[in-house]
């Protein structure tokens, strides 16, 4: 996104003044998250051949791992509201919500911004105002921070935004531009269709201007829990590794060192030039030209790099200079304990803690152990947890508000909405473990659920162990206090 973009030169014609500078950290961002900073992972040998540093690819490492965290199976969203509770889930399980929000948080992560979007697809227009009817259905559009454009912030919060992207169309490139406001009225959206030249076009499939009523609106946008230390950043989110780049590169550098050391790490054998036989061969250069050139045949020839020519005179040559080996140190201890600081000091930047990532034996395992003695992990999820809730109850909102106004639902999008997780955020197993135990024995969760949840039985299977467990010792019934 630049300053000489027809969408930015639109928006600044009709009164918007968005920065730009910006967009600009997102592609860099974007290059580590792809695994591929051209800048940096290229270079030139000595001979000038074009040379590619070997890469751990942790950047997006990290934010699979963060994501993973921030939301399970487990995770759902309660209303209090009983009709608002199955309206929603049927809404969710239709737009596959469980599949695109780690996917979303993962993009968050990365780019520093997500933006959702609930539209309205096979809606029409009756007295001049939006209508459904048995084939309209919401389905979510999902943006990184590449297309989103904030147009109002306050304290910190995306108030007015723009949504950009482009259509292909034949030979012409259509800009496309949905705004949504907050007015006196509630929000109010727009959709803006540009030609190539800037000018406004219709789009007779498309309604030109919606106004919800409503104080919420139908887009809800994610960025990580942290503060945005990078100037005039428009409102938008920070990447997890705006910050660690270094330590990305030390990680790739680290790691290339090892696996250099591994390829250039074998045997060299070194032959008098006496000892070596060779054979003219006839061959044709790109240009056409006819050549003879004498090719090598080594006494031992299993590997040919491995094998390098002397020019010694053999009439003065002892053994020892006929044929001479050479066995480079693999160096693998000391690249290992690199790998592994360059690690440390990584997944410490991104907010993981300082022992998340180990390598070992060629590959990148995560450390064993409890989330109660990560401290720096707890904390930062818990910060990157209060930004998904807000994320996530702003989808439950618009979906309510859309339920409400649009389909005639008897919901309510003002309820009492959160994101919870049904065994606590954030909570090991052999704590959770524990906690089943004590509810067990404080007559708070039956045999039955004991059994579903530390167990992991389903219904039927807990049922049967129990039934089998009564039939093998009937005097159980009083242990069980039935």
């Amino acid at each position: 996104m630049d300053e000489n973009s027809v969408i930015i030169k639109w928006l600044n014609k009709n009164g918007y003044s968005p920065q730009t500078d910006y967009y600009s950290n997102i592609d860099l961002w974007e290059q580590w998250w792809r695994n591929n900073v051209t800048k940096f992972h290229e270079y030139r040998d000595p001979d000038g051949e074009k040379r590619e540093l070997f890469k751990l690819g942790m950047a997006k490492r990290g934010c699979e791992d963060w994501s993973s965290i921030l939301y399970t199976e487990k995770d759902s969203l309660s209303c209090e509201d009983k009709n608002n509770q199955e309206y929603l889930d049927k809404v969710l399980a239709d737009l596959k919500f469980d599949d695109i929000i780690p996917e979303n948080i993962e993009n968050a992560m990365w780019s520093g911004t997500v933006g959702t979007i609930i539209r309205i697809k096979n809606a029409y227009i009756e007295d001049g105002k939006l209508k459904a009817d048995e084939k309209t259905r919401m389905k979510f559009v999902n943006v990184n921070a590449d297309s989103v454009i904030p147009l109002r912030v306050e304290a910190g919060e995306i108030i007015d935004v723009a949504f950009a992207s482009t259509i292909q169309k034949q030979d012409e490139t259509i800009y496309y531009l949905e705004l949504h406001e907050l007015k006196e009225e509630g929000y109010v959206i727009r959709n803006i269709y540009l030609n190539d030249k800037g000018e406004e076009v219709s789009n007779e499939n498309v309604i030109g201007e919606y106004k919800t009523g409503s104080k919420y609106p139908l887009f809800s946008v994610l960025s990580p829990g942290i503060t945005n230390n990078i100037k005039n950043n428009n409102g938008l989110g920070i990447s997890i590794y705006a910050n660690a780049i270094d330590e990305l590169k030390g990680c790739d550098l680290t790691y290339n060192n090892y696996l250099m050391d591994t390829y250039l790490g074998g045997k060299k054998v070194f032959y008098n030039k006496s000892l070596v036989k060779y054979v003219i061969k006839t061959i044709t250069d790109k240009e056409g030209n006819v050549k003879t050139e004498e090719i090598p045949i080594y006494p031992d020839d299993l590997a040919r790099q491995q094998f390098r020519i002397l020019e010694d005179d053999v009439n003065n040559a002892n053994s020892d200079a006929l044929i001479h080996e050479y066995n480079p140190s693999l160096r693998t201890d000391e690249n290992e304990r690199n790998i592994n600081l360059s690690l440390s000091l990584y997944s410490f930047k991104i907010g993981l803690g300082k022992a998340r990532y180990k390598f070992e034996n060629g590959n990148i395992v995560t450390a064993t152990q409890y989330v109660g003695d990560n401290q720096d992990l707890v904390s930062n999820a818990k910060k990157h947890r209060k930004a998904l809730n807000k994320y996530t109850v702003g989808i439950a909102r618009a979906i309510l508000l859309l339920g409400r106004i649009l389909f005639n639902e008897n919901v309510n999008e003002d309820d009492n909405i959160e994101l919870t997780n049904k065994d606590g955020f954030l909570v090991d197993d052999e704590t959770l473990q524990e906690q089943y135990r004590q509810d067990f024995k404080d007559g708070l969760m039956s045999k039955k659920t004991y059994l579903m949840k530390a167990r992991g039985m389903s219904e039927a299977d807990a049922e049967a162990e129990l039934a089998l467990v009564k039939e093998q010792n009937p005097s159980i019934n009083d242990i069980l206090g039935e």
